[in-house]
C-alpha cells in the first residue's frame, strides 16, 4: 500500500466511522460556519532532529459545514511565516508560504452522551492539502540558497511568484467552547507534514520537513437547521414518515386557521364590542369605514376607471354613464346635500405612496362627479378622504375567497416582518390573489340619506 493510498483511506475512515453513531441520536442540529484564525508557528525541519529555535506567526480563514453538532468538514486557507536557526549550522533568513487544505474533524465529546447543544468542543482533525513556499537559507560556510524565488540564481517553482508547490497532510486538535449559538472560540494546535525536504533548504534524503502552529480561532455559525425526530416513529430522523404525515398536516392547518382568526380581529369586533359600537356615534369610531358610513349614508355602486398608477379619472363614456346614477337620483326628486368619496388602495404597494394615491383618487372622483353633474351640483357639499392600504379588506376578501391555501397565505403574511414584500412574493406563487387585489383598488361614493 502506497503512502498516498494510506492517507486517503485514513481520511475517509475518520469521516465515516462516527456516522455509525448517528442512528442512536434523538435530536441534532446542522449549520454552516466561517471564521478567522491566527497565532504562533514553529518549524520542525527534518522533524525533532533539527528543530528551529524561533517562533513566528500565521493568519488564515476557514469555512465549512457541521453535521449534527459533531462532524465537521471545512476548508482552511492561510499565510504562514517560519523562521529560526539551528545552532551555527544554518539560519532561515526568510520562509513564508501559502497553505490550503480540506479537513474533517469530529467532536469526540459527543461519544459520551450525545447533546446537540453541547458547548465544549474537543475535536481531533485530519486534512490533506498543499503549500506554495519560498525559503532563503544561509549556511555556516557562507552558502546561500534561495528556493521558490522568481529571479536569477534562485531555484524556481511553478507556484505564485516562482514558489515551490508541494502536497501536505496535517493532524491537529481543536479545543473550544460555543459562546453562543452564533459564535465558537477555540485553540487549534496543528502539525503539518510536507512532501519535501526543501522547506529549510537542507536536502539530504532522510526526512520530510514539518511545521506546526497554535492558533486562536473564532467561528461564526449560520444557517442552523434543527432536526427533530418523529414522535410516533423515533427511529426516523425527521417528520417525514408516512405514519405522521396526516397528523402533521392537520396540525399545520389548525395553526394557519388560528393565524387567520387572529388577523381577522382587526375588522371583526367581538360580540361584546358590537353593542358598544352600535351605541357609539359614527364620528367617534372609524367614521369612514363602510360599516360606519352605512348608518347615515347610502353607498352608490359607482365604478370609475383610472389611469394605471395615477389618480387621473379616464374621461370615457363608461365613466360618464356611472355618474348618471347620481344624476338620475337628483332628477327623480332626491335632495342631495352631501357626497363623500372614500379612496382605498390595495396593500401590495408602499404605505406612504398608497395613502397619497388613495387620497388623490378620492379627490379626483369627487371632482369628476361634480364636473359631470353640471348645474345639478349646486348646493352639494363634496368631501373626499383616502384610507391608504386596505389590509383589513384584504384579509376579509381572502377569508371569503375560494383559494385553497388562504389559511397559509394569511399566516405567512401576518407573521412576516415585511408583510408587503411577503405579499408581493406570494402573488407570483398564487396568481388568484390578483383578483382580490384588483377589488381593493376602489373609491367608494356615498350620498347622504
Amino acid at each position: 500500500m502506497t503512502k498516498t493510498t494510506f492517507k486517503s483511506l485514513l481520511f475517509i475512515a475518520l469521516a465515516i466511522i462516527p456516522m455509525a453513531f448517528y442512528g442512536q441520536e434523538k435530536t441534532a442540529s446542522n449549520n454552516w460556519f466561517v471564521g478567522i484564525e491566527g497565532g504562533a508557528t514553529q518549524m520542525f525541519a527534518d522533524n525533532a532532529a533539527f528543530k528551529m529555535d524561533q517562533t513566528s506567526w500565521d493568519a488564515g480563514l476557514f469555512g465549512g459545514y457541521t453535521l449534527k453538532n459533531a462532524l465537521s468538514f471545512y476548508v482552511d486557507l492561510g499565510y504562514v511565516n517560519l523562521k529560526g536557526k539551528n545552532g551555527d549550522w544554518l539560519k532561515i533568513d526568510e520562509c513564508n508560504l501559502f497553505q490550503g487544505n480540506v479537513n474533517v474533524g469530529y467532536n469526540v465529546l459527543q461519544f459520551f452522551g450525545f447533546d446537540p447543544d453541547r458547548r465544549w468542543i474537543l475535536m481531533p482533525h485530519i486534512g490533506l492539502g498543499a503549500i506554495m513556499h519560498r525559503t532563503k537559507t544561509t549556511f555556516s560556510n557562507g552558502t546561500v540558497i534561495q528556493n521558490g524565488y522568481d529571479k536569477k540564481g534562485a531555484i524556481q517553482g511553478h507556484g505564485i511568484g516562482g514558489r515551490k508547490a508541494v502536497y501536505t497532510n496535517n493532524f491537529g486538535l481543536k479545543i473550544g467552547y460555543a459562546i453562543s449559538q452564533k459564535f465558537d472560540i477555540a485553540i487549534d494546535v496543528v502539525t503539518v507534514k510536507t512532501d519535501t525536504e526543501a522547506l529549510d533548504n537542507w536536502i539530504h534524503g532522510k526526512h520530510s520537513d514539518y511545521y506546526g502552529y497554535a492558533n486562536l480561532a473564532l467561528a461564526y455559525k449560520f444557517g442552523r437547521k434543527e432536526v427533530q425526530p418523529c414522535p410516533a416513529c423515533p427511529e426516523a430522523e425527521d417528520y417525514n414518515c408516512d405514519v405522521c404525515k396526516d397528523a402533521i398536516e392537520q396540525a399545520a392547518k389548525e395553526a394557519a386557521k388560528e393565524a387567520v382568526e387572529e388577523a381577522m380581529k382587526d375588522y371583526q369586533p367581538a360580540p361584546a364590542q358590537e353593542a358598544e359600537a352600535a351605541a357609539t356615534p359614527a364620528e367617534e369610531e372609524n367614521a369612514d369605514s363602510p360599516e360606519a358610513m352605512a348608518k347615515n349614508w347610502e353607498e352608490k355602486d359607482i365604478h370609475l376607471s383610472f389611469k394605471v398608477g395615477k389618480a387621473e379619472v379616464k374621461d370615457t363614456q363608461a365613466n360618464k354613464e356611472e355618474v348618471k346614477k347620481v344624476s338620475e337620483d337628483i332628477e327623480n326628486g332626491r335632495e342631495v346635500s352631501k357626497i363623500k368619496t372614500v379612496g382605498y388602495a390595495s396593500p401590495e404597494g408602499n404605505d406612504d405612496e398608497n395613502q397619497k394615491l388613495s387620497e388623490d383618487r378620492a379627490k379626483a372622483t369627487a371632482e369628476y362627479i361634480e364636473k359631470n353633474l353640471g348645474d345639478q351640483a349646486e348646493g352639494i357639499n363634496f368631501e373626499s378622504k383616502g384610507m391608504g392600504s386596505d389590509w383589513d379588506g384584504f384579509y376579509k376578501a381572502l377569508a371569503e375567497s375560494d383559494i385553497k391555501a388562504k389559511d397559509e397565505i394569511a399566516k405567512e403574511i401576518k407573521n412576516s416582518e415585511e408583510p408587503t414584500a411577503t405579499l408581493n412574493q406570494l402573488r407570483n406563487k398564487y396568481p388568484e390573489l390578483e383578483e382580490i387585489l384588483n377589488s381593493l383598488r376602489v373609491t367608494r361614493v356615498y350620498i347622504n340619506k
